[in-house]
């Protein structure tokens, strides 16, 4: 059975917990950030929030069924500024076309 805990090889295991590390430590950074002048560091959220997607599309890459499988946080992450879809990983652009997004 798959979960989201599951690599596609066993030598992946430290790339996953090594990917969700960075996207918690991210996460954290952008939050304080949020809560400390919004405006101001703007650019610096828009960069964590990048780094943010790339975790989530790495974690897709590794895991055994791809976005299917991806952790419930990452589901739930959406960019505090709008960023190009391009640059953001398919499950959260998809669900960003039916939403609006601070600018």
């Amino acid at each position: 059975m798959l979960n989201s805990k599951t690599p596609k090889y066993e030598s992946q295991k430290i790339v996953l917990k090594t990917i969700d590390k960075h996207f918690f430590k991210m996460l954290e950074k952008r939050d304080l950030l949020v809560l400390d002048n919004m405006s101001q560091l703007r650019n610096k959220i828009i960069a964590c929030d990048l780094k943010i997607a790339i975790s989530i599309k790495k974690r897709a890459q590794v895991t055994k069924g791809g976005y299917n499988y991806i952790l419930e946080e990452m589901w739930d992450w959406r960019p505090i500024f709008h960023l190009n879809n391009q640059l953001l990983p398919k499950i959260t652009s998809l669900q960003m076309s039916s939403e609006t997004v601070e600018n």
